[in-house]
């Protein structure tokens, strides 16, 4: 697409969207606390997205770190590599790790080198909360959405509040964390910190062979320690007419590899490290127009040592940064926002040759419609250029407020997501690159009703989705395997979700996220056509159960995740998997709060539990935790 082709393109969207109009929730005052982030980020800004909002002090004093905090909502399936400090990575709606986008208040975590964003390296301590959006959501996000998106939001500049935490428990498992704010009517800083640690070592059990039955063989997990830890500094101040914000994050690690249990590898090991930034200004322009404006940057760093694999020491180091402005204004029942973004990525990696670089930019137009007092319209259309490849991402919302409580919503979208540096450049091992490949496109539809009010949430909603262009790898020689654009699947299926507010008096609370997911792959051999996509389970459930009576909180959960398939042909499965987890905790001082947590992970102590590659996963674990917080009144205290 040449230049004046854009541009013309920009004028028609513009045009577009300014002739459509919409009322939504009035919007922040520049002296009110502005989360930094890019423009349009905001999961919950969006009144007809497929949105669960994960809040993270109703799991207060718990030592779940991201993925399991995300393993909560519906639609989501985490695969933990092995579990304990290891590998993480997430999947919405069966797309893979790769399509879905992972922003840390706002910032883009998914790199050039591919891979999907290690959810293990985002340090627990920083949460508030977590939005996931499910859905084709580039038009709002950018290209990678193609499953959803998952923006985590780091705690608030609240002066005043303070907490820390201390825990430790079985397989040598301890962490530590801390935060606290200050400030006054005109500024406002918050630093947190935390760190963990796991020996990894614990028992488990396994077939000699994994696709021939038989009795099962005792092991110990060994080679399987890790630590990590992470930083963040986040302030915001007035600034003239509006108001300006920053933060900067740190985080690093090192791990063990220990393999697969018929692969062990026990002498890799990896360490990285993450420093990211974001400074932000905004102002009121007049009484219905604002413009923000943000600098962002990353740098990554990621040295692996695979003797293992043959190939020595392998080192990767990532660089990005960029710009963007927003524009937003109100008239009457309309607010219109646009916006441009610039930006520029370069990986050096070992196998890569000389390094790589790329540019990004885009444009993009949102808005919502306000039919009457119940009905709402919501289209966002976005163009991008990452590097050589082009592409349109659009999204069209719709929700309507039907009686009392009942609310119904629906979308459609499209968007892409670009090759990366890995699959097009990066000679390794067995592996060759493809300079030759298309962007992945998803498509997916979507609608739910709910009902909302003091006594919780209930909803139920359904989903198709189409993923095309899919990067595979596949054999192209006697020893080498390389990427082409040959996969294509269809997902389809049921999201309900269910959560109550504390009820009576001894503060009964309720939980509940179901997920049904039914895959097709839709090319390939024969005996692969119309299979189950691999490491997608039909079923996922997550139910909780809880009472808060006085200083005493009791709860209880299941997971359940059904059969799941390791090959294309559905003919190697990983079984399913139901574990219990329960926990208790006692109020010892009321302030500032302090509190003695007890937690037991997989009750039953079920040692044959497997990831969705074959890892095995720990049996019973026990941790006890204290924890002290600020005033429980105030925000980010147990409520």
């Amino acid at each position: 697409m040449s230049p004046s082709s854009w541009l013309r393109w920009g004028a028609r969207a513009l045009a577009l969207a300014s002739s459509l109009a919409r009322a939504q929730e009035p919007r922040p005052s520049a002296t009110e606390e502005i989360v930094v982030e890019a423009p349009r980020i905001a999961a919950a800004r969006d009144p007809t997205a497929a949105t669960t909002v994960v809040e993270v002090d109703r799991f207060a004093g718990e030592s779940k770190d991201v993925a399991a905090l995300l393993a909560t909502a519906p639609g989501v399936a985490v695969q933990q590599y092995g579990g304990l400090g290891q590998l993480a990575t997430v999947s919405i709606r069966g797309a893979s790790a790769d399509g879905v986008k992972v922003l840390l208040d706002g910032l883009p975590l998914n790199t050039a080198a591919g891979g999907g964003v290690d959810l293990s390296t985002i340090p627990p301590a920083w949460v508030e909360r977590i939005e996931v959006v499910r859905g084709a959501e580039g038009a709002r996000y950018g290209q990678g959405a193609l499953g959803g998106v998952v923006n985590v939001i780091t705690r608030r500049a609240a002066a005043g509040r303070w907490s820390a935490q201390a825990s430790g428990g079985s397989f040598d498992t301890g962490s530590a964390m801390g935060d606290v704010a200050l400030g006054g009517e005109a500024w406002g800083v918050l630093l947190s910190a935390g760190a963990d640690a796991t020996g990894g070592r614990f028992p488990y059990l396994h077939q000699a062979t994994p696709t021939v039955p038989g009795p099962l063989i005792r092991s110990e997990r060994t080679h399987d320690a890790s630590a990590s830890g992470g930083l963040l500094a986040k302030g915001w101040a007035r600034a003239g007419p509006g108001r300006l914000d920053v933060l900067l994050q740190l985080s690093g690690g090192a791990r063990e590899l220990p393999g697969w249990p018929y692969a062990l590898t026990p002498d890799d090991r990896q360490r990285e490290g993450r420093a990211a930034g974001a400074a932000g200004y905004t102002a009121a322009l007049s009484e219905s127009a604002s413009l923000a404006v943000q600098l962002r940057g990353r740098a990554e760093r990621l040295d692996v040592r695979l003797p293992s694999a043959g190939l020595g020491d392998v080192s990767q180091r990532d660089v990005a940064a960029g710009a963007g402005a927003e524009l937003s204004w109100e008239r009457g029942p309309s607010a219109l926002e646009v916006g441009v973004a610039a930006g520029g990525e370069r990986l050096e990696a070992t196998g890569l040759g000389a390094g790589r670089s790329r540019a990004e930019l885009s444009a993009y137009a949102a808005d919502d419609l306000l039919l009457g007092d119940r009905f709402r319209l919501s289209p966002a259309v976005r163009a991008e250029q990452v590097g050589r490849f082009q592409g349109l991402s659009g999204k069209l919302g719709a929700s309507a407020r039907l009686w009392g409580p009942l609310s119904a919503r629906a979308s459609a979208g499209r968007t892409f997501r670009a090759p990366s540096f890995a699959e097009l450049y990066l000679e390794q091992g067995l592996l060759r690159p493809n300079p030759d490949l298309r962007p992945e496109e998803g498509l997916s539809a979507d609608a739910s009703l709910a009902a909302e009010g003091p006594p919780g949430l209930l909803r139920l909603g359904g989903f198709l989705a189409l993923y095309r262009d899919l990067i595979v790898y596949q054999q192209v020689s006697f020893d080498r395997l390389a990427p082409v654009n040959g996969g294509r699947s269809a997902m389809g299926g049921l999201e309900a979700e269910l959560a109550t507010a504390p009820l009576g008096r001894l503060g009964a609370s309720a939980a509940l996220a179901y997920t049904f997911l039914a895959s097709r792959t839709l090319r390939g051999g024969p005996e692969e056509v119309g299979k189950d996509v691999p490491r997608r389970p039909r079923h996922r459930l997550f139910a909780r159960a809880g009472v808060a009576p006085g200083p005493f909180e009791l709860h209880a959960e299941a997971h359940w995740v059904s059969r799941q398939w390791l090959d294309l042909r559905n003919a190697v499965a990983v079984p399913a998997a139901l574990t219990f987890h329960a926990g208790a905790s006692v109020r010892l001082w009321r302030r500032p709060e302090v509190r003695l947590h007890l937690e037991v992970r997989n009750l039953g102590d079920d040692r044959t539990l497997q990831d969705g590659f074959g890892n095995p996963l720990p049996g019973r674990m026990v941790l006890v935790a204290l924890r002290a917080a600020s005033n429980p009144d105030q925000p980010g205290g147990r409520r």
